[in-house]
């Protein structure tokens, strides 16, 4: 009994170590060897990582992930669409999450008209003091925005770890209307699982 604990423990020790070192290789390579990969491994026709707008490669003691997310994104009564693409490079964390309804999703592409109306929602924010800037049309990491387009007005959701927001952009004039803002109760601080790999 107690050399199967020994031997189990001798494993899993050096399971462990097999991570971090292959964890440790891989950072070496750096963010942009490291998308270059996960592009590899999704090896999917239409995908393609320039059509999310926030890619992050981050990693802890046992897994090394690429994030191919949204952080901005546009819903209309039929999209349907992956709004993220998560591979794991070490470790588990390997998927795809959808916005909306379908059988058959495809990979996020925006639109020109789209990126249009995403444009007029950033300068009517940008023009409010209500609601305040949004620096080179970029959500911050951890917070994202849904714009959902109506037949008057864009309806925008703004959410990260501890708030949610959201109120109305009239689709003419850009005024904003029925703002409201709420705080998550939440223990402590937001503690962060993943370290992140720059450029």
């Amino acid at each position: 009994m107690r050399v199967s604990y020994i031997f189990t423990l001798c494993f899993f020790s050096v399971f462990c170590f097999s991570q971090k070192d292959k964890i440790e290789d891989l950072k070496k390579l750096g963010r942009d060897s490291l998308i270059k990969i996960a592009v590899a491994k999704i090896n999917e026709p239409g995908f393609d990582p320039k059509n999310y707008d926030r890619v992050d490669v981050k990693y802890n003691d046992k897994s090394l992930i690429v994030d191919f997310k949204l952080a901005i994104k546009f819903a209309g009564n039929s999209s349907c669409f992956y709004d993220a693409v998560y591979v794991a490079l070490v470790g588990q964390g390997s998927g795809k999450s959808i916005q909306g309804f379908c059988d058959e999703p495809k990979f996020h592409k925006r639109t020109k008209a789209e990126q249009k109306k995403i444009d007029f929602v950033f300068d009517a924010i940008n023009k409010d003091n209500e609601i305040g800037d949004v620096k080179d049309k970029k959500m911050p990491r951890g917070q994202t925005m849904q714009i959902t387009e109506k037949i008057t007005y864009y309806y925008i959701e703004v959410s990260d770890w501890s708030t949610y927001s959201h109120y109305k952009i009239d689709k003419v004039t850009g005024k904003i209307s029925e703002a409201n803002h709420k705080h998550y109760a939440r223990d402590g601080e937001e503690k962060e699982e993943y370290q992140y790999i720059a450029n």
